[in-house]
């Protein structure tokens, strides 16, 4: 047999002003497994009035901080799930500007690099191992794209294929922005970062 519980407690008021008194009154809930049962049977008493409620063990200060108690735990379990949605908001914010500055730090060196020559771009690519010393030659002197830029030009789609050849081919200064470079620098194996890297070797020579 489990132990009698507060169930419901009642309170009526009254407008201001009416003769008639407040009133309350409780209900004892308990569970109770019969003889022969397999499993407790919840069983509530009818409304007590407060003086059976009290020779019941239910005294009116007793069910009051009984149900302050209850209240008080409710808002601090609120509180608490509060707090914690805002750390966890907080700590979502914290990683979305680490992110932002992230990309800004990968975006601003493309942005700030210099143009560089033809010679400064070949150059660059032979002393980076990409291509050989004679096809570095080769490009500036005759325009001969090496063999790794030239396998990458005619993996582009056709209708950008002349554009590519025409711009590594004739151009004298390369842009780090321009569209075309990512796109080539990838297929070569060059990376966001690498290009930067190559970029700023190429500058110096």
């Amino acid at each position: 047999m489990g132990e009698p519980y507060l169930y419901e407690f009642l309170y009526r008021g009254r407008p201001a002003g009416s003769a008639e008194a407040p009133a309350w009154h409780v209900v004892i809930g308990q569970h109770v497994t019969p003889p022969g049962a397999a499993e407790a049977q919840f069983v509530a008493s009818g409304a007590l009035t407060p003086a059976q409620a009290e020779a019941a063990g239910f005294p009116l200060s007793a069910v009051l901080a009984g149900i302050d108690a209850a209240a008080l735990a409710g808002r601090d379990a609120a509180a608490a799930e509060a707090a914690a949605l805002r750390r966890e908001r907080d700590a979502l914010v914290v990683e979305r500007d680490g992110l932002a500055g992230q990309l800004a730090a990968r975006e601003a060196p493309a942005a700030e690099l210099p143009a560089i020559s033809d010679r400064q771009f070949f150059q660059a690519l032979a002393q980076a191992g990409a291509i050989t010393a004679d096809e570095a030659l080769a490009a500036v002197m005759t325009g001969r794209l090496p063999a790794a830029i030239e396998a990458a030009v005619s993996a582009l789609p056709e209708a950008e294929r002349f554009a590519a050849r025409m711009l590594l081919s004739g151009a004298t200064a390369f842009e780090r922005g321009h569209p075309m470079v990512a796109r080539l620098g990838a297929a070569i194996g060059y990376d966001a970062a690498a290009l930067d890297a190559l970029w700023q070797a190429a500058a110096a020579l």
